[in-house]
């Protein structure tokens, strides 16, 4: 039977309410900073979870640093920054039922703190396909990412160094445009393209929410966003979020039934610039809420 949040849970500051235990996303670190959105909303917290248990941060990331987002009020927390080797740009980012947050570059695996953004390096990956861009962990713990050409691998985080394992192919011609995650009870949404539309129009201006079941590559198509460049996918309170790279800093909501996206905020970085966001993600055991 699916776990269902009592409503009191479901206006909780950053989620949702789920079974497992509240997670740790930097709950008194003294460096976490408020983010304010373009609306012109404030506050933020230094806890993102307001207090309550039970509780999944969503996560966003740019190139360089790691943020929490708070749903209810609108604003990024500022966790830090990733300080990767040789200033490698992090791509993606994933977070596991036990709350370890991974962060990938197109070469390299890390785990980043929850207190200060850190990482710190698991091995080097072989590539899953051509340039990995997208990462998550499904509710059995395993860890997955895919290319932006259709290839989709298992990332066997048993082993040291990590392996990747061998790629299954997207179905129906789609490949990701940036990110998938997982939610508590399997599924597993994504934002995705047609390879052929090499123009960048149609799909590419205007990404499909999609299903994706990544044992299989199998893929079944929700419906289009109406937004590019979702290189972020997180899921909160019943909805998915998609986190933009376009330079124009705007999160959206999406509508896991019809694929329709909506402006949630839009966020600028301590320079007064759009955030280009690399990734998003939140614990998968997040509930699917009805």
């Amino acid at each position: 039977m699916m776990f269902r949040c009592p409503v009191s849970f479901v206006l909780v500051l950053i989620a949702a309410c789920g079974p497992g235990a509240r997670d740790t996303a930097a709950s008194s670190d003294a460096a976490v900073s408020p983010v304010h959105g373009a609306d012109g909303s404030s506050g933020g917290s230094a806890d993102p979870c307001g207090g309550v248990s039970n509780c999944f941060s969503v996560y966003a990331h740019s190139d360089k640093e790691l943020y929490v987002v708070d749903v209810q009020a609108k604003t990024l927390i500022a966790v830090g920054m990733f300080n990767a080797p040789s200033a490698e740009s992090i791509t993606d980012l994933a977070v596991a039922p036990d709350n370890t947050i991974y962060v990938m570059s197109e070469t390299n695996l890390y785990t980043a703190s929850a207190v200060d953004g850190h990482v710190t390096k698991l091995g080097s990956l072989s590539a899953c396909g051509t340039k990995a861009v997208a990462l998550t962990t499904t509710p059995d713990g395993k860890l997955w990412t895919g290319d932006y050409k259709g290839k989709l691998c298992q990332i066997d985080t048993t082993r040291t160094p990590p392996v990747v394992l061998a790629p299954m192919t997207m179905s129906g011609g789609l490949a990701l445009t940036g990110d998938f995650a997982a939610v508590g009870d399997g599924t597993v949404f994504g934002t995705a393209y047609r390879m052929s539309d090499a123009a960048n129009t149609g799909t590419q201006a205007d990404n499909l929410l999609v299903e994706i079941d990544v044992s299989t590559g199998n893929v079944t198509q929700i419906g289009p966003t109406g937004f590019p460049k979702l290189f972020g996918v997180a899921f909160a309170a019943g909805k998915v979020f998609g986190f933009t790279h376009d330079g124009t800093g705007r999160v959206v909501t999406i509508d896991p039934h019809t694929g329709a996206g909506s402006l949630f905020a839009t966020f600028t970085d301590s320079s007064n610039t759009g955030i280009s966001f690399g990734g998003a993600g939140v614990n998968s055991m997040v509930p699917v809420i009805q």
